[in-house]
């Protein structure tokens, strides 16, 4: 029987059905899963860690760093892993591990829940059952499960607070779908040789979001701002105003100082193609670089991890930045033309 790691790091999964919510501790937990899901362990031999426990908005990076060490650390011990995760941040978590994990010989799992594990009418049963069932398939990734899909996680963004189908994936297929059968698509990456985990990240990275009616002067104090890159979320294909408020003197000015201007686009099904309309154009010609079909999550976290090993060189972070090193980016969107 193959054996799975069970990670727990917190979230509404692990939570009592309680008013005000109480956390579990690792023995409770651990013990509530094997009284709910008493038949998971038809699945595989599983153990449980719970290595912190916390709600997931107050995910640092050190506990992403965490996670991929203990990953690397028990790499050969089990054949995949599954981490319980509170929702909110799950997309980060999981395009960040996506990134320091690389060349992964095994699936690594990340799930949650909209309702604690204890509840009647819990979505928890059903996401740990698979995520863990998951955990034993030939897949070399970091993938989210949720609701019934399987989904590559520097591919998924999080759409709803209350419905159990609470993800999505924009711009990439799902990678299997659970129904009466469970349907294993081709988009999968396969196991892979050569593992090893790249676990320094840096968190000089600013994001903005455009609207219109602001006021490009509002980001002059980004050229002294200790971060070395700025984010904006423009609109459509990566398009800013060139007209009144400009923002091409202020990507001027930011790239000049030695900087970089990272463009992602407001809009979820969507890619940024600054060439497609003038407006983006000239911001590209001002020296802004653009995503791709790369979600908001994984444009923030690719940047954190390239410029935990290139911060001194910004032009090898502007190199890198575009070429695919998790399949969180079409292959197409970086190909030169």
């Amino acid at each position: 029987m193959k054996k799975v790691l069970i990670i727990h790091t917190g979230g509404t999964f692990g939570m009592l059905p309680e008013k005000p919510k109480r956390i579990l501790n690792k023995q409770e937990l651990a013990d509530q899963i094997i009284q709910v899901v008493p038949r998971i362990e038809e699945i595989a031999a599983v153990d449980f860690e719970m290595i912190f426990n916390m709600d997931s908005s107050n995910i640092q990076i050190e506990h992403w760093q965490q996670l991929a060490v203990e990953i690397s650390n028990k790499i050969d011990d089990y054949d995949g892993f599954v981490i319980i995760h509170g929702t909110d941040s799950m997309v980060y978590t999981a395009s960040a591990l996506s990134f320091m994990l690389r060349k992964l010989p095994k699936p690594v799992v990340l799930t949650g829940s909209l309702r604690p594990l204890a509840e009647i009418r819990t979505d928890a049963r059903n996401n740990l059952v698979n995520a863990v069932d998951f955990a034993t398939y030939p897949i070399g990734e970091v993938c989210i499960f949720i609701g019934n899909k399987l989904y590559r996680g520097n591919r998924t963004i999080k759409i709803s607070n209350t419905q159990y189908d609470a993800f999505k994936s924009p711009n990439f297929p799902p990678l299997a779908e659970v129904g009466t059968e469970v349907k294993l698509f081709k988009y999968h990456l396969p196991p892979q040789n050569g593992f090893h985990c790249m676990d320094k990240l840096s968190d000089e990275v600013f994001v903005i979001r455009f609207f219109p009616g602001l006021n490009p002067k509002y980001l002059d104090w980004v050229i002294d701002n200790p971060a070395k890159v700025l984010i904006i979320e423009a609109l459509g294909y990566g398009n800013l105003p060139v007209e009144k408020k400009s923002f091409v003197n202020i990507v001027s000015k930011i790239t000049s100082s030695g900087n970089l201007v990272v463009i992602t686009s407001q809009s979820s099904y969507a890619k940024v193609d600054l060439t497609q309309y003038e407006n983006g154009l000239l911001v590209q010609q001002a020296g802004a670089i653009g995503a791709g079909d790369m979600t908001k999550e994984a444009a923030i976290t690719k940047l954190m991890h390239i410029l935990g090993y290139y911060s001194d060189n910004l032009e090898k972070v502007r190199e890198m930045f575009p070429i695919p090193l998790a399949g969180e980016i079409s292959e197409s969107e970086w190909i030169e033309k």
